[in-house]
């Protein structure tokens, strides 16, 4: 039994860490694609040769990983799947969905597996008790939810890294309508000078309009993956100005002061709300160390004065 519990502990952390060293799907596809240019020209033992010089989780552990979580996908209610790939979707798509299911289930098998472990002994004394139980539930309730803090974590950092850009982006819109360029031609511009991940998200809406799709659509998907109202507001007040005639620059020129002063009104938020959040770290450790330096020496004098007499 212990044994079994040891196996399971080593393979729950064996795949935990290959599958947090496992490249993005983005680099996956990348070399997916050298590899399939090299394999035209190269000779058939040299392939061998380099296949064989790859790591073990490359060519071995990676490789089941991908097939276990397409198989998770294949098995997971549409529902669900679908709101996983929305978040994912927020938070710059770091995995796929099928791992995302699947490090859910290795986090809560290997996290059962520890308490398991530590219950080995009752459990073979045919005993558990309920805080094992307790513990096992737990367990199984974290590992489940971990990942999905990890992916909303990442969304939330993403938004606000949207949400600070915004209004530069937006000024940039509208200096380059005014000087002449269409809008697809500012938004170029857009994904030129800006980093990730602003520059991903519009790079993303042209490459969905020089496929065919409408800049009506392209723009709702840009407001649907991002999930940010201001780009919503964005995009409605373009799609408007679009159906009735009214020129873009002014629209954008409105857009860009609205979301600064927005984004003051958010500054003095938190700064209003700073006295507040202070409250805790001087009750709980600010005031008892002033206590012990002003109080200290004369509690000390006192108990001294009281001991001699």
């Amino acid at each position: 039994m212990e044994m079994l519990l040891l196996w399971l502990v080593f393979m729950t952390a064996a795949t935990l860490v290959t599958f947090l060293l496992a490249p993005t799907e983005a680099e996956s596809i990348v070399r997916k694609r050298i590899r399939e240019v090299r394999l035209r020209s190269a000779d058939p033992d040299a392939v061998e040769e380099e296949r064989l010089a790859e790591p073990f989780s490359r060519r071995v552990l990676l490789p089941l990983l991908e097939s276990l979580s397409r198989q998770l996908e294949r098995i997971t209610p549409a529902g669900m799947l679908d709101k996983m790939a929305r978040k994912l979707r927020e938070a710059g798509n770091p995995i796929t969905p099928g791992r995302l299911l699947f490090f859910k289930l290795a986090l809560a098998g290997g996290l059962a597996a520890l308490v398991l472990a530590f219950a080995a002994p009752g459990l073979l004394a045919g005993r558990m008790s309920i805080g094992t139980v307790g513990a096992l539930a737990w367990t199984l309730a974290a590992g489940w939810i971990l990942p999905e803090f990890w992916v909303s974590r990442l969304g939330t950092q993403r938004r606000a890294k949207l949400a600070r850009t915004l209004p530069d982006v937006f000024d940039l819109l509208s200096v380059s309508v005014e000087a002449g360029l269409g809008f697809d031609g500012a938004i170029q511009k857009v994904s030129e000078k800006f980093t990730d991940p602003t520059a991903a998200e519009f790079g993303e809406y042209l490459k969905e309009v020089r496929l065919g799709k409408t800049r009506e659509e392209a723009l709702r998907n840009l407001a649907e993956r991002t999930g940010l109202p201001e780009l919503k507001s964005f995009t409605a007040a373009v799609i408007q100005a679009d159906l009735l005639g009214v020129s873009l620059s002014r629209v954008l020129r409105v857009q860009s002061d609205q979301l600064r002063t927005q984004r003051m009104q958010r500054a003095e938020e938190a700064a209003m709300q700073t006295p507040v959040k202070m409250v805790f770290p001087l009750v709980f450790f600010i005031f008892p160390a002033i206590f012990v330096v002003l109080l200290g020496p004369a509690v000390i004098r006192l108990l001294t004065t009281f001991a001699g007499g």
